[in-house]
């Protein structure tokens, strides 16, 4: 057989083996460096894959660090001297945080930052010469959490139950201005606030609403509490 006839059958089964390799998967395009939008992450060094490691990584960056711990709220508790790592802890429904070996800690209503300062003083107090405290929340709870019930009756617009939600502040203003506020023949100067005592008793507070509101001034505006309510009495007769 001619040697130039040779050299054709033997490229001709070349070409045809490289491309039944490709056809049967023998080659792929190398993989990108770094992980696309849409597709799980994966770790360095191995490329074991973690789905949805990135949705969480997104989750945590846009976490608010001014904002308020309250119940559901998943946080990493960590005293660095002790050197174990942190802890993972939810705040409770009555916005606690189970802090060893202090127990129970209140800290709804604060952010992470102002949370570990009071912390870090307790620890000190008893258990610490020095403790480094580190608070991360690591996720927001979506759900709210009521942690009270007030009741506002009287001239009011929109009377009856309103909560007090796990976290959040909630004044005598607040609560009448998300009742549509004083009716027309309701007195704002004498708003009376009925609150049960823990040693016993009742307490009642009479606060101006139309003068907070107007002078602007929070401290005047008084924080409510589970069970309170505010009652608005009625004017018989208006000079104007």
């Amino acid at each position: 057989m001619p040697s130039f006839l040779r050299f054709a059958i033997f490229a001709s089964a070349l070409l045809a083996v490289t491309l039944t390799g490709r056809g049967q998967g023998g080659w792929a395009p190398k993989p990108a460096a770094f992980p696309q939008p849409g597709y799980p992450a994966a770790i360095p060094a191995t490329g074991i894959t973690q789905p949805g490691l990135g949705l969480m990584q997104e989750r945590m960056a846009v976490v608010d660090p001014d904002k308020k711990l309250s119940a559901g709220d998943q946080v990493t508790f960590e005293i660095m001297e002790d050197r174990e790592g942190g802890l993972p802890r939810v705040v409770t429904a009555t916005g606690e945080l189970d802090v060893p070996p202090l127990g129970r800690v209140k800290v709804s209503g604060k952010t992470a930052t102002e949370a570990a300062a009071e912390i870090k003083l307790a620890l000190e107090k008893d258990y610490y010469y020095h403790a480094t405290v580190r608070l991360n929340i690591d996720r927001v709870s979506p759900v709210q959490v009521r942690s009270g019930l007030v009741y506002l009756s009287g001239e009011v617009r929109v009377g009856g139950p309103q909560e007090i939600i796990s976290g959040e502040t909630l004044t005598l203003c607040n609560a009448i201005l998300k009742a549509g506020g004083v009716s027309e023949w309701g007195n704002p100067e004498k708003v009376q606030l009925t609150r049960q005592k823990k040693e016993g008793g009742v307490e009642t507070i009479v606060a101006n609403y139309s003068k907070i509101i107007k002078d602007g001034d929070a401290k005047k505006d008084p924080v409510l509490q589970d069970g309170d309510r505010i009652f608005i009495p009625k004017i018989f007769w208006r000079w104007k």
